[in-house]
């Protein structure tokens, strides 16, 4: 018996020593990897400005973001994730502009940046773009900030409004359609928004039939433009264009109005409207003058998202920038479902191949053209100021070529 025990023993033992050494036993399946994590949330950096005297268009834009973030939040996110808004102020100094950008990719890891509607500072944030490979949605129209030179575009930045030059080209349109001949320009040659806007209406004027009769610049931080008014008087034109900020263009307009006593009919973009702009220009001076708007709130499409915005923030829509910070996140978004994931080169690529993305300026699409990263056959509409009151006029279209 104990020998039967024994040899039992042995050959279990050896039964067991087989198996380990492979035997004829399939080995069991590696464990399959684990499926990677969404991250718990995406975060999204912007740029605006929130204090100084263009503070109501950057609190503005930074509410359109966050009011297209918090719908998108409400769907579920994006890619299982949740988006996060991180939003710095530059002051409306190209500097801060640029350290704030670095601070938002370096530190805070966010995957795409909005802003600025700032050319000067946009200029000098996207060569740092390129370097630090983070792309960004920006409303500055200057092309210097798109294309630093002919044939050569920045990686990374994408404008997401009709350049300055096709809109430059819409304002000298806007002017020949009204039947003036004879233009003048008041420019301050310090603010690329101002410049990039001026010389295609010059350009798109004269070669369509008009004259420009007048090309008068000025500083920065000049206040007052007398000088150059009576030399636009002097030149007996039929209409003015002023190029400028808020503020600036109201004050040129007070002057040459009150000052001056010229009552030439002004054109120029959408700045020449918003609160600063009327308190600066004065009440009694709202009329004959002609700007260039991105969206028609009159239109009934806008509606709804008008009273949601009122509903949102306790106060009306004010600046252009609310559609503009809102379409920038949706166009954002947009590229991370195409790309299908939150990476800032997948987002890039992604961008680049913007085809009749839905956004609520122009015709309701955006698409971008991958040799400059500006939009493709986007239009504007025309408003005017007639004693006090603001009227639309219509739809306006050119494009660069034009």
């Amino acid at each position: 018996m104990k020998r039967f025990v024994a040899l039992f023993l042995v050959i279990v033992s050896l039964s067991v020593l087989l198996a380990g050494c492979g035997g004829t036993t399939a080995p069991s399946a590696p464990a399959a990897p684990p499926a990677p994590k969404a991250p718990a949330t995406i975060k999204i950096g912007e740029i605006a400005a929130l204090t100084g005297p263009t503070a109501l268009s950057g609190l503005q834009e930074r509410n359109g973001v966050q009011m297209a973030i918090d719908e998108i939040n409400a769907k579920g996110g994006l890619l299982g994730a949740k988006l996060e808004l991180i939003t710095l102020d530059f002051k409306g100094k190209v500097e801060d502009g640029v350290t704030n950008y670095r601070k938002l990719v370096e530190q805070d890891k966010v995957v795409a940046v909005i802003g600025t509607n700032f050319s000067n500072i946009n200029i000098a944030v996207s060569p740092v773009a390129d370097d630090l490979k983070v792309p960004v949605v920006c409303n500055a129209m200057d092309p210097r900030a798109t294309t630093p030179e002919p044939n050569k575009v920045f990686a990374y930045t994408f404008l997401a409004q009709p350049s300055s030059i096709a809109q430059g080209n819409m304002i000298a349109k806007m002017a020949l359609d009204k039947g003036f001949k004879r233009a003048a320009v008041l420019v301050n040659n310090g603010l690329a928004f101002a410049t990039s806007l001026a010389d295609p209406f010059k350009t798109y004027f004269a070669k369509h039939g008009g004259k420009v009769v007048a090309y008068e610049e000025f500083a920065p931080g000049q206040t007052d433009f007398r000088a150059q008014l009576t030399k636009i008087k002097q030149a007996n034109p039929d209409v003015i264009m002023i190029p400028q900020y808020a503020q600036e263009a109201g004050l040129a307009i007070k002057q040459a109005r009150e000052q001056l006593g010229m009552k030439v009919p002004v054109v120029g973009p959408n700045t020449l409207t918003s609160a600063p702009f009327e308190e600066a220009a004065g009440a009694a001076n709202l009329d004959e003058i002609y700007y260039v708007y991105n969206v028609n709130m009159e239109d009934p499409k806008f509606a709804d998202f008008i009273s949601r915005y009122k509903a949102k923030y306790k106060e009306d829509i004010k600046t252009t920038n609310v559609f503009f910070g809102y379409d920038n996140m949706m166009i954002i978004a947009d590229a991370i479902k195409r790309a299908g994931k939150a990476e800032p080169k997948a987002i890039r690529d992604a961008l680049e191949q913007m085809k009749n993305v839905p956004v609520l300026q122009g015709d309701g699409v955006i698409t971008i053209d991958p040799k400059n990263h500006r939009p493709v056959g986007m239009p504007c509409v025309v408003f005017k100021y007639e004693k006090g009151k603001i009227k639309y006029v219509g739809k306006i279209m050119a494009n660069e070529a034009d």
